[in-house]
């Protein structure tokens, strides 16, 4: 088993890459992003604040995020998904999250499987991609948001799981497909 967490700005290619390596291993992938804008099509309360939130760029709350993967690890950990591997979009994004995962991973008896792979761009070249990408939450304003969101929030998980010696980086600034290949040579799959 392996859990791998793909962790960088907005716009490093960590969906591209994800799906790469799911075509690629069979795994079971935690499209965050995709799982949200989901789960906001809902005409429900939640579903309206969730779709509120990410049209201003905001955050979605922790618990919220770990409602919707939860059912998905529980039926990985039960057997009800048959997989050798688990593969995260963009999370954690906050330093409590990684500590919640921890947790949950300690449970289920998978802390010695995870492994957090940074897909590491500049500021500019991730400013330059989401306004060639040009979804509807791709616009100045919230990408500035979003990459200052990324120095408060996301830097400190970062740090943590560099601390911990725990943390993989790869160029993302290369080709798609040398990123791709980069993150199988470290995780062993080339």
């Amino acid at each position: 088993m392996k859990i791998v967490s793909l962790i960088g700005r907005s716009g490093c290619g960590k969906g591209t890459q994800l799906e790469k390596l799911v075509e690629k291993t069979g795994w079971e992938p935690i499209y965050t992003g995709k799982l949200i804008r989901k789960r906001s099509e809902n005409e429900d309360f939640i579903g309206k604040k969730l779709k509120e939130v990410t049209e201003q760029g905001g955050i979605v709350p922790t618990p919220l995020v770990f409602n919707i993967w939860m059912p998905k690890l529980t039926d990985v950990r039960r057997g009800k998904i048959d997989t050798s591997g688990i593969v995260f979009d963009g999370n954690p994004r906050k330093l409590y999250e990684a500590k919640m995962l921890e947790e949950v991973f300690d449970m289920f008896e998978w802390s010695d499987f995870f492994i957090p792979i940074h897909i590491k761009i500049s500021e500019e070249e991730a400013k330059r991609r989401l306004l060639k990408r040009g979804r509807v939450d791709d616009n100045e304003a919230e990408i500035k948001n979003r990459l200052s969101w990324f120095k408060t929030d996301v830097l400190p998980v970062l740090n943590y799981y560099k601390e911990k010696g725990i943390l993989i980086e790869v160029d993302g600034e290369q080709s798609i497909e040398k990123v791709q290949e980069d993150i199988l040579e470290v995780l062993n799959l080339k």
